[in-house]
């Protein structure tokens, strides 16, 4: 297991392709019997005649004198065939008509949602950045970052009406920090997480029932025992606890999902239950007091504690685990899922943190083919090694670059600086890289100097470019015209230009191409 923390990323290994990315000594058809294989014919079992043997034969069919009766125009009554009846749904997600299944769409809450990047991860990526020259995608360092949730936080902000009231309010519990939609919700998180913070539950033996219970009322939502349906208490039972337990869930509902338990087990079980009393005894109170029932204790935190344990808040912030692990509320927690999976699709907002970030850390942005924002050490700097005072060595190295097609920094030692080409043999690992010679680490050094200076470019797949040179800016003519053409962006951006932003380079098309070059 890696000891890596979970905000730390190594951007060599997220950027390999996926296939690199797998186990190698994971076998993926271990659990393959070879017996699963598509017969020929479509897959179909059987022929048609053999179906209808182990089905209804053909003598078993509905008459024709049994179909439904014909409507005006010989057109016959079972109903419309415009796909306007509901169909059920199979495993394929289809329902029967056919049709693919539509998923019910996502809660929409007033609420502004932000991603924020951990700054501590973010420090680790431009670290090694810095340490490697190459250039990332900023799209896709903002993808990577949502694929672990140690890595971001979400930030929740309430809206307001024109009137200035909360369109959506936001609560908080102070003891654990977890979000809540309404102060029910919060309270009702309170008692059952942090009840011992307040108050101390007690349990004393008593006699239990008596009687004969030969069966007894199991709740078919909570599974727990509401006891013998002939018991005298049996009918307070289950109106105290649907309204302690279940009180959002219609009473009538709730009873028609009690089931009638006749084992001997359960029936001990419930009896074992019902003989203990359940008191709890305030904690912090300067008198000590007891309640029963547990409305009384909601009753007596709402009035003496309710401000040290909920706050309501204008934001708040979740971490990216509580995020993912959140059931409840289940609104809240189904609204920040289909967020995410929005910023999965366009990661804008993570993008615009993470420029701001890198920035203040000293990294540049530039624009590849116009399209792909990437961020590096140095913004394209273009080198003119015919007309620039420049060692041997750089000049070569310039050279090599311009010539081939793909290069790569083993390319460049290789043919450079004499080292030697090994073939990797299939099934074998490759053998470790030998010590550089003087002249390799020369070319290695002048190459590190390159990148830094922005006159090379060095991308996350390993392809190595020169910054090309800016075209000219076209002479002003003597005549004004309305509009000035912008001069065309050149790969690199070399000439001294203001850091573009994410939002400059990035909101002009909602078709960023955020994939690894």
């Amino acid at each position: 297991m890696s000891d890596q923390p979970d905000n730390e990323l190594s951007l060599d290994l997220q950027f390999l392709p996926d296939w690199a990315q797998d186990d190698a000594g994971k076998n993926k058809y271990a659990n393959h019997s070879g017996e699963d294989r598509p017969q020929r014919g479509g897959g179909r079992k059987g022929s048609r005649r053999d179906r209808d043997d182990r089905g209804r034969g053909r003598d078993d069919r509905r008459p024709r004198g049994n179909r439904p009766p014909k409507g005006k125009g010989g057109r016959d009554q079972r109903g419309p065939r415009d796909g306007s009846r509901q169909g059920t749904r199979d495993k394929r997600g289809r329902d029967s008509r056919g049709g693919k299944f539509k998923r019910p769409q996502a809660p929409q809450l007033e609420l502004k949602v932000d991603f924020v990047p951990d700054v501590d991860g973010v420090e680790s990526i431009a670290k090694e950045i810095k340490l490697t020259g190459r250039s990332y995608p900023l799209f896709q360092i903002a993808l990577l970052v949502l694929e672990r949730p140690a890595r971001y936080t979400i930030r929740l902000r309430v809206q307001k009406k024109p009137g200035g009231e909360v369109a959506q309010r936001l609560f908080v519990c102070k003891l654990d920090g977890t979000a809540w939609l309404n102060e029910d919700q919060a309270v009702r998180h309170t008692l059952s997480t942090h009840l011992d913070e307040f108050y101390e539950t007690r349990k004393t033996e008593t006699e239990g029932p008596k009687g004969n219970f030969t069966f007894v009322a199991q709740c078919g939502v909570t599974d727990e025992y509401l006891g013998a349906p002939n018991h005298h208490d049996y009918q307070n039972r289950l109106v105290t606890f649907h309204a302690e337990r279940l009180s959002r869930m219609p009473f009538e509902k709730f009873k028609s999902r009690i089931r009638i338990v006749k084992e001997e087990e359960a029936i001990n079980a419930w009896l074992e239950q019902a003989k203990w009393k359940t008191e709890y005894v305030t904690r912090k109170a300067e008198v000590e007091q007891v309640f029963v029932k547990q409305d009384e204790v909601q009753a007596h935190f709402r009035d003496n504690h309710l401000s040290d344990a909920v706050e309501e808040v204008e934001v708040c912030e979740v971490s990216g685990k509580n995020a993912k692990a959140m059931v409840n509320p289940r609104t809240l927690a189904e609204f920040l899922k289909d967020q995410w999976h929005k910023q999965k699709h366009f990661p804008m907002q993570l993008s615009t943190h993470l420029s701001k970030q890198f920035s203040r850390m000293g990294l540049q942005f530039f624009k590849k083919d116009k399209k792909v924002t990437h961020v590096s050490v140095a913004r394209p700097n273009f080198l003119d090694v015919e007309s620039e005072p420049v060692s041997g060595g750089i000049k070569k190295i310039m050279q090599f670059i311009d010539g081939t097609e793909e290069c790569t920094r083993r390319q460049i030692l290789e043919h450079l600086g004499g080292l030697e080409h090994v073939e990797p043999k299939e099934g074998e690992e490759p053998a470790p890289a030998p010590e550089q010679t003087e002249e390799q680490k020369q070319l290695t050094s002048d190459l590190h100097w390159l990148i830094h200076q922005g006159h090379v470019l060095e991308f996350s797949n390993g392809i190595i470019e020169t910054a090309k040179k800016p075209k000219k800016k076209p002479e002003p003519s003597a005549e004004p015209k309305a509009t000035d053409a912008s001069p065309d962006e050149s790969v690199s951006g070399s000439q001294p230009a203001e850091t573009e932003s994410v939002e400059s380079a990035d909101t002009d098309t909602s078709e960023e191409s955020v994939s690894a070059e």
